[in-house]
């Protein structure tokens, strides 16, 4: 295992933990928090499908990739639904 793929795991790691925190704390709060909650869900879901996928090599080079690319879509509805919920509030 080299020092990349460590430094790699590592933020993987970290990605996961914060998702999930992120998830319980918009969760509980005003709409749509459900589905930013449900947005940080899924990308914890996808980063760690990456992370593991990547370690075991399973099916080969290219899925990994589209994992990223899925994960990038993920993560930018779920801002797009946090700038809605903030500009909806008057919080800008």
């Amino acid at each position: 295992m080299n020092w990349l793929l460590i430094a790699n795991n590592v933020s993987s790691a970290v990605v996961i933990l914060a998702c999930w925190w992120l998830a319980h704390i918009n969760g509980r709060s005003r709409p749509p928090g459900r589905a930013i909650a449900a947005g940080y869900a899924l990308i914890g879901i996808s980063v760690l499908f990456t992370l593991v996928i990547r370690n075991l090599a399973i099916g080969g080079a290219p899925v990994v990739p589209w994992l990223i690319v899925v994960t990038k879509g993920l993560l930018a509805v779920t801002f797009l639904l946090t700038i809605y919920r903030r500009a909806k509030l008057g919080d800008r």
